[in-house]
Parts: C-alpha cells; sequence; structure tokens
C-alpha cells in the first residue's frame, strides 16, 4: 500500500539570501538547510510546513508559485507579519468559502496565502 507522507512547494526565488530573510524575519518561518556552494537551494519550515526555495533557476520562473496553509490563530499571525513589513496582497478578511485568511508575496512574487477555517455550526 502506498502512501504519501508529505508535500512541499518549490518556489523559484531571484535571490536566495533575500527570500530566507523574508520567510524567516518576516514571515517567522526558520530556515532548516541550505544546499549548494554557494547555497543555491533551501528549505524554510513552520511547524508542518516547509517549503523548499530555488535560486538557481531549475524551475518556473521567480514569482509563479502560489501555496496555501491553513492554520489556527490567524489574526496573531497576521499581525505578526503586518508588523514585521510582510507585502500583503490581500488584508485579513473572510470569505465566503468559509475562512478567514489573507495573502503576502515574497520578494521573487511568490504568493502565500493564511487561512483559518470559521466555525459555520451556527
Amino acid at each position: 500500500m502506498r502512501m504519501v507522507t508529505k508535500l512541499f512547494p518549490i518556489f523559484a526565488v531571484r535571490d536566495l539570501n533575500e527570500a530566507l530573510r523574508y520567510y524567516c524575519d518576516v514571515l517567522g518561518f526558520s530556515e532548516a538547510w541550505k544546499w549548494g556552494q554557494p547555497p543555491h537551494r533551501a528549505g524554510v519550515t513552520m511547524d508542518q510546513v516547509e517549503i523548499h526555495l530555488d535560486g538557481a533557476g531549475l524551475g518556473a520562473p521567480p514569482g509563479q508559485s502560489i501555496a496555501y496553509c491553513h492554520m489556527t490563530g490567524i489574526e496573531e499571525f497576521y499581525q505578526e507579519c503586518r508588523r514585521r513589513g510582510a507585502a500583503v496582497e490581500r488584508e485579513l478578511g473572510e470569505r465566503p468559502w468559509g475562512v478567514r485568511d489573507f495573502q503576502v508575496a515574497d520578494p521573487s512574487g511568490n504568493k502565500l496565502g493564511f487561512a483559518e477555517l470559521l466555525d459555520v455550526s451556527d
């Protein structure tokens, strides 16, 4: 029996160091690893989410990727991201599809959305 145990997006970035600073210092991810001499690929993590950053131009052009993360504590996380200077593309708000979410863009134009499911049991 086959089982997928992990999925991670790979974002093409124009400058790996710039991307690492943004993901770690602004969005609050942690640097997990770097690869290459000099480094041209890296991983950042937050809880169970891992994103790979490709600065070598091996995939799509920078700015072509979108990832969407479900989470809890969206309000506090949104305020932290704003305070650190995140490039917010869509402000925090309730959406008709049952989430409260917001979206940011990294310096290369890749988009990352964060959403918390609304309690619709009322």
